[in-house]
C-alpha cells in the first residue's frame, strides 16, 4: 500500500491525543478532583475575554496542546522544564494540527517531521507504551522518505538525527527593543492590576505571554509566495501566532511569521507579501493595524494583559483598545486620581516609565477611546 503523508500525520496526531488526555488529567487530579481538566481552559477563556462560550473536550488535541503551551494561571507552565521543551514541541504541533484541520497536503518529509514531534513529546513524558507506537508510525514515514529518495528499501532502525525545535533565542532586529524603548531597571505592574476574582487557577489576571517561535520551514517557503502551498503554510503560522498573542500589531506578526521560516531580517518588499497573506487569512485587522483572534470581539473586549519591561513587546505594539481597557480599570479603582497619575499607572501596567514621543502619542490615542 502506498504511503500517504496526510494519513500518516492523522494517525500520529490521533494517537498522541489518546496518550495526552490521561497525562494531563493525572497532573491536575489533586487540584481538580472529579472535574475534567478542561475546566481550566474554560476559566482561561473567560479571563481572556473570549466572546461566547467554547466547549472543550478532553480528547481534543487542540485543547490538549493549549494546556501544554499556555500559562495556566497560578499553575504556570506545569509540564515544562527550564528549556521550555514541551511548549516548543507543543507550538510545533499546534501548527501541524491547524494545517491538518485546513486539509493541507503534507509532503513525506513533513509527515516524518510531524510524527517526530509526537515521538519526542511522548518520550519527554516517559510514556513508554505510547512512545513505542508513535515510533512505529514515525518509522513508516522514515521508510517512505528513504524510498522517495531512492536510498534503500529497508530503512535503518534509527532515524537520522533531527535538530531541536528552533526557539527564538535572540529576537531579530525588527523585534528587538531599541535604546529609546528600553528601561534602565525592571518595571513591573502594580499588584492591583494583576488581581482578579478567585478561581481554580488562582486569582491572578492573565499577563501577556509571547509566542515561542519555532521554525516550521525555510526561507524557500517565503520565496514561493504567493503559490498555493506557500501561502497556506504562511497563513497557518500567522493565525496560530495571532490566536496566541492577539490582538497583535501586524508588523510584529509579520516579523514573527518570517522568523518561523528562518528569516531574521525582513525587507519591506518581503514584509508586504507576508502582511498581505495575514490579511487574507480570515482574521480581523482593525484600522490601527492590529490583528485580532477569531475568539475575541474587538467591539466588546474589556480585558488587558499586564506585562513587565522584560516581556518583549514595545508599548506601541499594544493595541489602543487594550491600553484603554487598562486605563478604565484603574480609573474605576481610583475615580479621584489626577490624569497625570493615571498616565503613570497605565504605563507601569505595561512595563513602562520612560515617555518617548512615540509612547506619549500612542497613550494619547488610547485615551481617546475612553
Amino acid at each position: 500500500m502506498p504511503f500517504k503523508p496526510n494519513l500518516s500525520v492523522k494517525e500520529g496526531l490521533d494517537h498522541l491525543a489518546t496518550r495526552l488526555d490521561p497525562i494531563i488529567a493525572a497532573k491536575f487530579k489533586k487540584e481538580l478532583g472529579d472535574n475534567p481538566w478542561t475546566v481550566v481552559l474554560e476559566i482561561i477563556d473567560q479571563k481572556k475575554g473570549y466572546a461566547g462560550s467554547y466547549q472543550h473536550w478532553t480528547y481534543d488535541l487542540q485543547a490538549q496542546l493549549r494546556m501544554l503551551t499556555e500559562r495556566l494561571g497560578d499553575f504556570g507552565f506545569p509540564f515544562d522544564d527550564h528549556q521550555r521543551t514541551v511548549s516548543t514541541l507543543g507550538n510545533e504541533l499546534r501548527i501541524v494540527r491547524k494545517q491538518m484541520a485546513h486539509m493541507y497536503n503534507f509532503s513525506v518529509e513533513e509527515a516524518f517531521r510531524a510524527n517526530d514531534f509526537c515521538v519526542r513529546l511522548l518520550e519527554h513524558f516517559g510514556d513508554h507504551d505510547g512512545h513505542a507506537e508513535a515510533l512505529q508510525i514515525r518509522q513508516a514515514a522514515l521508510a517512505a522518505m528513504a524510498t522517495e529518495a531512492g536510498l534503500t528499501k529497508q530503512p535503518p532502525t534509527q532515524p537520522p538525527p533531527t535538530s531541536s525545535p528552533a526557539v527564538l533565542v535572540g529576537p531579530p532586529e525588527s523585534l528587538a527593543t531599541t535604546d529609546a524603548d528600553s528601561e534602565p531597571d525592571l518595571v513591573a505592574p502594580e499588584r492591583e492590576v494583576l488581581e482578579r476574582e478567585p478561581s481554580i487557577i488562582g486569582s491572578g489576571r492573565l499577563s501577556f505571554e509571547p509566542w515561542i517561535v519555532v521554525q516550521v520551514g525555510t526561507v524557500d517557503v517565503l520565496d514561493d509566495l504567493p503559490k498555493k502551498v506557500a501561502k497556506e503554510k504562511v497563513r497557518t503560522v500567522a493565525v496560530e501566532i495571532a490566536t496566541y498573542e492577539g490582538p497583535i500589531k501586524i508588523d510584529r506578526l509579520t516579523d514573527l511569521t518570517a522568523l518561523s521560516f528562518g528569516l531574521q531580517r525582513v525587507r519591506a518588499s518581503r514584509a508586504k507579501k507576508i502582511s498581505y497573506q495575514i490579511r487574507q487569512a480570515g482574521l480581523f485587522v482593525d484600522d490601527e493595524g492590529f490583528v485580532w483572534p477569531r475568539e475575541i470581539d474587538p467591539a466588546s473586549w474589556s480585558e488587558f494583559r499586564p506585562n513587565d519591561s522584560a516581556a518583549g513587546r514595545s508599548f506601541t505594539d499594544i493595541s489602543c483598545v487594550e491600553i484603554a481597557n487598562a486605563a478604565r480599570f484603574i480609573a474605576a479603582k481610583h475615580p479621584e486620581m489626577p490624569e497625570g497619575e493615571l498616565d503613570v499607572s497605565v504605563l507601569q501596567t505595561f512595563g513602562r516609565r520612560r515617555r518617548t514621543k512615540a509612547v506619549v502619542a500612542h497613550l494619547e490615542k488610547a485615551k481617546e477611546l475612553m
